[in-house]
């Protein structure tokens, strides 16, 4: 029973993304997702390396909606700065250390750096201990890398916890 049970956040979005590909919120697609989900975790528990799982779901909320929230910032800025008749950036590049030691955490942490518009995690460092980040415009590098830190970096690691699955 515990094959089933041990991806639960995975489920869930599954779970999710079956009720918009439905287009009706309902206890019963929520069910019929949520089970489709388990059902795909388990037929594809092979490929799963670690467990992971929510220590502070407030904390993953506040960083969903902290994210989705500098999504939309970023667009707007990426937008004004291509509309503008004079080009006015400072791209950078920035090697960004990292906290993160777990390769699922740096993962996320590096794609929620790319899907912000105006962002783009281009490299891992070999021994996990940085990223290496393309910023279009970054007057001030520091500051760029401490907002990354503060805003995504940290939460991440406070809200979400991987462990090795055993090997059978």
């Amino acid at each position: 029973m515990t094959t089933w049970l041990r991806h639960p956040i995975y489920a869930g979005l599954l779970a999710l993304a079956w009720i918009a590909l439905q287009r009706h919120l309902s206890i019963g697609n929520l069910l019929i997702g949520y089970t489709l989900g388990l059902l795909i975790v388990h037929l594809t528990r092979h490929f799963w390396a670690e467990r992971v799982w929510v220590r502070r779901p407030a904390t993953l909320m506040r960083l969903a909606l902290r994210f989705a929230r500098e999504v939309v910032v970023a667009n707007f800025q990426v937008a004004w700065i291509v509309l503008r008749p004079q080009l006015d950036v400072k791209p950078a590049f920035i090697l960004l250390p990292l906290q993160l030691q777990d390769d699922l955490m740096i993962t996320a942490l590096a794609n929620m750096i790319t899907l912000t518009p105006g962002t783009l995690t281009v490299d891992v460092a070999a021994d996990r201990s940085a990223l290496y980040v393309h910023c279009l415009s970054a007057p001030d590098v520091a500051a760029v890398r401490a907002k990354i830190t503060r805003e995504f970096e940290a939460p991440l690691a406070e809200s979400i916890a991987c462990s090795p699955l055993p090997q059978p």
